[in-house]
């Protein structure tokens, strides 16, 4: 399928109180949104671009997903002197980089950031408001993110009593909230396949981390397509072919 402009649309708006951009089919209703949550430290349309890349690799037809890229609530221009750059909430890089130097990231399988929950409210808020908007209520959810963002895609997925997303795509996450995570999902069991990639060089949240969620999720019976690339903190080639397939999967029932 070629990414054709002229069929489709951009709009950036407030939603729920974050700012968004969204892809969308023009004159078609959407047979699913793809919510993708960006990094700690990136600008709000740092995965915009990723909606062009993941089209074309989706099988010819007349079905199409919309993408809502969400910029998350903290600046962390006066905190971190990074202008533009935004975080879901705040991570003590210094102790993250020392750990991770060490390989040494069990202590992170069972912390609870302080703000997750705020952020988590923040995207409930942003989703609907965009599904109420735009009339696509019955719209199939999927939930995605890289690095930060794919720990509060995780984190929604299991823990939300607002959204159900059918699919979730973690592009370089890592396990926390584990006990959180486990009762949450013992007393509201989900239903929902999920796409999994973690480089194998990465140096920020090692390949264990992943592997350690890969192990927490298959716990649960949640089915998981995983894949490791050589490389590092990043999205891969493999990382879009993944998340590409899980998409055509969708649109294909």
């Amino acid at each position: 399928m070629k990414f054709n402009p002229e069929s489709w649309y951009l709009e950036r708006k407030v939603w729920g109180g974050l700012d968004a951009i969204l892809i969308a089919p023009r004159g078609k209703t959407p047979v699913a949104l793809v919510v993708l949550c960006h990094g700690f430290g990136a600008p709000g349309t740092d995965l915009v671009p990723l909606a062009e890349e993941i089209v074309p690799l989706l099988p010819e037809g007349e079905s199409f997903p919309a993408f809502l890229m969400p910029a998350a609530p903290m600046d962390l221009e006066d905190s971190h002197g990074m202008p533009g750059a935004r975080a879901w909430w705040l991570i003590n890089m210094a102790k993250l980089a020392e750990l991770s130097a060490v390989d040494n990231l069990d202590a992170l399988r069972n912390e609870i950031p302080p703000g997750i929950d705020e952020a988590r409210g923040a995207l409930e808020d942003c989703i609907e408001a965009c599904l109420s908007d735009k009339e696509w209520s019955a719209t199939p959810l999927v939930l995605g993110g890289f690095s930060q963002g794919a720990m509060l895609s995780v984190d929604t997925s299991i823990r939300s009593k607002r959204i159900s997303p059918v699919a979730l795509i973690v592009w370089s996450g890592a396990l926390i909230c584990e006990s959180s995570w486990k009762q949450a999902f013992e007393i509201r069991p989900r239903s929902f396949q999920v796409f999994q990639s973690h480089g194998r060089q990465d140096m920020i949240l090692p390949v264990s981390t992943g592997r350690s969620l890969l192990g927490f999720l298959r716990e649960l019976s949640v089915p998981v397509e995983y894949s490791e690339f050589h490389g590092p903190h990043t999205i891969a080639t493999e990382s879009l072919d993944g998340a590409a397939k899980l998409l055509a999967n969708l649109l294909q029932r």
